[in-house]
């Protein structure tokens, strides 16, 4: 069983038992996360497509850590005109363990 749910503007495929990084959550270590914006619910009985979203299905994650990503280097450059700016990035992100795919009854 499997769902596609989003958050934000990344929608994610996922089963229970699967670890993803989503952008960051406030959210502390060990407490538990519900995801109600689900697409799609692929089970036993068969595909469930929302319109565009589908009634009363969940997914349920615990948070397992914050962390940010590698740096990222922005450059611009204006040839001839003695222009040159050179800033980075780190997005921060929170790793989620999915527990569960809970599909509408």
């Amino acid at each position: 069983m499997y769902a596609i749910f989003e958050n934000g503007s990344h929608q994610y495929r996922v089963r229970a038992g699967d670890q993803i990084a989503i952008d960051r959550r406030d959210a502390s270590p060990g407490s538990e996360i519900e995801f109600d914006k689900v697409l799609l619910v692929v089970g036993p009985g068969g595909a469930t497509i929302g319109t565009p979203l589908v009634t009363g299905a969940r997914v349920v994650a615990t948070v397992l850590n914050q962390f940010r990503g590698k740096k990222i280097i922005i450059q611009k450059f204006r040839r001839r005109k003695n222009y040159r700016r050179r800033t980075g990035h780190r997005q921060s992100f929170t790793m989620i363990q999915i527990e569960s795919v809970l599909a509408p009854t």
